[in-house]
């Protein structure tokens, strides 16, 4: 059990009519604690004779008149703290560290606001607050999507939390039970028992991160453990394809004219597939981003602005459509009615191989390409295009808006012969072979 004493913070010089501060010192386990008492007093006045009934308190003395309140103070201050001891140790099953029993401390005596101990409070509380909707590292609001990230891997937490316990409901999680075990534990739930696929299971235990992290930020005690290297989250290469210059080529010209919310869809993707942008900047497009034979925009994503070439396609559809681009179209039904226009398509009828892990097994499945066209597909095509064309990657990223080739990279979906293409094209390789002499 913890030992509690008070004493004179003195030294050589401190003379005896001198205000001296008044230390309070725990001591438990091998930890120490001096925790401020906010008193002081002349050294004249002070009892350090173990003997005497005020030891480590103000003597009874006319010449301190004050020293029943003085004394009071520190009584109820020793007395807090040995309520304070107890209450984290029956709450926590164990003892403190010297900076949970001070952050303790400072709630119990009124000097700070008690901050939530518990995980799932915390990252509720944190939705709530101005941080929670604000990305601090791109001075900027988070994105609608990311917000909903974030609701969607605390409601999965109260779900894991409450299979943990022996109720239904989610129970309590203490920062101090946040470990290695639980972080484990939240990724084998995710793929066992809810099955998702394991890119999906990355992204939510990557969330889960994030909340742990701003509560350090916070100053809750979060267990180093949670960031250890041993529970890193690597996602798997995602199936993903591009649409060659001849797909686009057909799926541009595909005769529409009589199905129009397709044909909106289909002239949408196309301007994609041919700008690199993405689709919420797609419908921002207006005549007056295009310059002659270039579109100027700065994209909502980073602030940047972009300069992109006219591409024919491009030019005849912002025409068509009174030199804008079709609108009205939400990213979910955009995709929906892609896939239907593409199924005309006949040279996207191919059947491809298509692998992923879901519920931590590897199945491969043959799906059309048609099935697999989104509205990401226009801008993957797009720098996969012009990269299969020897277009270096840095002038191509000076479109997409990617800062690093290591992000850039994992939209060029080339296969190993369209690779092998590029290389037998490079004039390393039609180098003439001169005979001897």
């Amino acid at each position: 059990m913890p030992k509690y004493k008070f004493n004179l913070r003195t030294d050589r010089n401190t003379r005896p009519d001198e205000p001296a501060v008044v230390r309070f010192i725990i001591r438990w386990g091998g930890n120490m604690l001096t925790y401020p008492t906010g008193e002081t007093i002349a050294p004249r006045y002070w009892c350090n004779a173990p003997d005497q009934r005020n030891h480590q308190r103000a003597k009874e003395t006319k010449a301190f008149p004050e020293h029943p309140e003085f004394n009071e103070r520190l009584d109820a201050l020793l007395s807090t703290a040995k309520a304070t001891f107890r209450k984290f140790l029956t709450d926590h099953d164990r003892e403190p560290e010297p900076g949970e029993l001070k952050a303790a401390l400072d709630v119990a005596n009124g000097r700070t606001k008690a901050k939530s101990t518990d995980l799932l409070g915390f990252i509720a509380a944190y939705l709530q607050s101005e941080e929670g909707q604000f990305n601090s590292d791109r001075k900027k609001p988070f994105h609608f999507a990311t917000l909903s990230r974030f609701r969607v891997t605390l409601e999965l937490l109260k779900e894991y939390t409450a299979r943990r316990g022996s109720s239904a409901k989610p129970r309590p999680m203490h920062f101090s039970a946040v470990d290695a075990e639980f972080v484990a534990g939240f990724t084998v739930f995710l793929t066992t028992e809810k099955k998702f696929a394991a890119n999906t299971v990355v992204k939510y235990g990557k969330t889960l991160r994030h909340f742990l992290r701003r509560a350090k930020d916070a100053g809750h005690p979060v267990n180093e453990q949670v960031f250890g290297r041993n529970l890193s989250l690597r996602e798997e290469p995602s199936e993903q394809i591009y649409l060659n210059e001849d797909e686009l080529s057909a799926f541009y010209r595909l005769d529409l004219q009589r199905i129009p919310h397709l044909e909106r869809a289909r002239d949408l993707f196309i301007v994609g597939a041919w700008t690199g942008l993405r689709f919420g900047d797609l419908s921002r497009l207006q005549p007056e981003h295009v310059e002659g034979d270039r579109i100027r925009i700065p994209t909502a994503k980073t602030g940047k602005e972009v300069r992109i070439p006219l591409h024919p396609f491009v030019r005849a559809i912002m025409a068509k459509y009174g030199g804008k681009v079709p609108s009205g179209i939400s990213n979910q039904k955009q995709n929906d009615y892609l896939k239907d226009a593409a199924a005309l398509v006949p040279a996207l009828q191919t059947k491809i191989m298509v692998g992923g892990t879901k519920a931590g097994v590897r199945r491969e499945v043959a799906r059309a390409k048609w099935q697999m066209v989104t509205t990401h597909t226009a801008r993957r095509s797009f720098a996969s295009n012009l990269y299969r064309g020897g277009v270096p990657a840095r002038t191509i990223m000076a479109v997409t808006g990617h800062t690093t080739e290591q992000v850039f990279m994992r939209y060029i979906r080339l296969s190993n012969d369209e690779h092998m293409d590029i290389i037998a094209a490079s004039p390393m390789f039609s180098t003439p072979v001169l005979k001897a002499v």
